[in-house]
């Protein structure tokens, strides 16, 4: 999956799942995606948030049928990750509907999603805050 963002590829994210509801994708420890202390890069934690979040959209909506871009990314960071992160995005039913309503309405729509980043021992790490805008590719 990495190939559909050239950007992304140095980091070797990982799809570890994808339905029509959620994603989560593997930030893997390498010292590609560390800082200069040694601990998870901050970049690469919303690299891999950021790409959930899109992945998560794009199944929800079919891949083909929107074009997705980012509006705007706020991360937080709550701890230092030291190892491997799986970063998480759901995008609930209720939400979907009203991107739906709005593609039908006007053709295109701004929504947020969340993801939550998390290091191999279940902690929290980073939590990220998304706006999508998104735009109707039917003919």
């Amino acid at each position: 999956m990495q190939e559909v963002i050239p950007f992304n590829r140095p980091h070797r994210l990982k799809v570890q799942s994808l339905s029509d509801d959620a994603c989560e994708v593997t930030l893997p420890w390498r010292r590609r995606n560390l800082n200069h202390v040694g601990t998870m890069h901050a970049c690469a934690m919303a690299t891999v948030a950021e790409y959930a979040s899109g992945l998560c959209v794009l199944s929800a909506m079919g891949v083909g049928k929107v074009r997705l871009v980012m509006a705007e990314l706020k991360m937080q960071y709550g701890r230092r990750a030291e190892t491997a992160c799986v970063a998480r995005a759901t995008m609930s039913a209720e939400v979907l509907a009203d991107v739906q309503a709005k593609l039908e309405q006007a053709g295109r729509g701004t929504f947020d999603l969340h993801s939550v980043v998390r290091d191999a021992h279940g902690e929290v790490v980073a939590e990220a805050h998304i706006t999508w805008h998104v735009k109707s590719l039917k003919g």
